[in-house]
């Protein structure tokens, strides 16, 4: 992996503008050499099967595959990189998510370059695996307060079924059917999913899990069936 105290470095973000960013700060490092960018999950899973990067900056927002999905092929890579997260969204849900799935950190994109930097060099010298102690946390307070509470937003599985359905259209029958169930039934979750996440409709609540990152782009395209 890092060769010579060099650390080699993947881009993962849709936005060329922000992909140019990051690069300038981490230049700033001498340390730090970017061996590739990448716009989609599945081009960032065979980039670093490729060049063989000691990290892996991951935006959780792009078309195709999802955040999720595409740490699943980083990390089954042999040697796996280490991924750290950088996103616009602070959702303790989305971050408590991700941290689970294998990321050694998530830093929001407002994050200063010394917060980057420091990510960076934290990431590749740590041990190899998820270790509590290890992950590197740059995110509001409230949140970060939120993630190690352990504090959910109370959507069960079933709800949250509904909630992605609903977001991508489907009609209460039309998500009846999906999910062999009645549609006073779907009715029923929708109300609870409306009270627990604080809206009024289907659309205020598409909005919000969007908004909050508990649904992507991909995942309203996706076709799981």
């Amino acid at each position: 992996m890092m060769e010579n105290g060099t650390i080699k470095i993947l881009l993962v973000d849709d936005h060329t503008m922000f992909r140019q960013g990051l690069k300038e700060m981490l230049s700033t490092d001498e340390k730090m050499r970017i061996v590739g960018e990448a716009s989609d999950g599945s081009e960032a899973v065979a980039l670093a099967d490729e060049e063989g990067p000691d990290v892996v900056i991951l935006d959780v927002e792009m078309p195709g595959i999802s955040a999720a999905e595409t740490m699943e092929g980083l990390l089954g890579l042999s040697p796996a990189p280490k991924v750290l997260i950088v996103s616009m969204y602070d959702s303790p849900r989305l971050v408590r998510d991700l941290l689970g799935r294998g990321a050694s950190g998530y830093l929001v994109k407002s994050a200063s370059m010394e917060e980057l930097l420091t990510a960076v060099r934290r990431a590749a010298d740590g041990p190899q695996g998820r270790r509590e102690e290890n992950v590197i946390l740059a995110v509001p307070r409230a949140v970060l307060e939120r993630v190690k509470g352990g504090d959910e937003e109370g959507l069960s599985g079933r709800e949250q079924e509904i909630l992605l359905l609903a977001a991508r259209g489907l009609s209460n029958r039309l998500i009846a059917a999906s999910l062999h169930i009645s549609e006073a039934t779907v009715k029923r979750h929708l109300a609870n999913v409306y009270e627990k996440m604080g809206v009024g409709s289907r659309g205020e609540a598409s909005q919000k899990a969007m908004r909050e990152g508990w649904i992507t782009a991909g995942d309203l395209t996706r076709n799981d069936g």
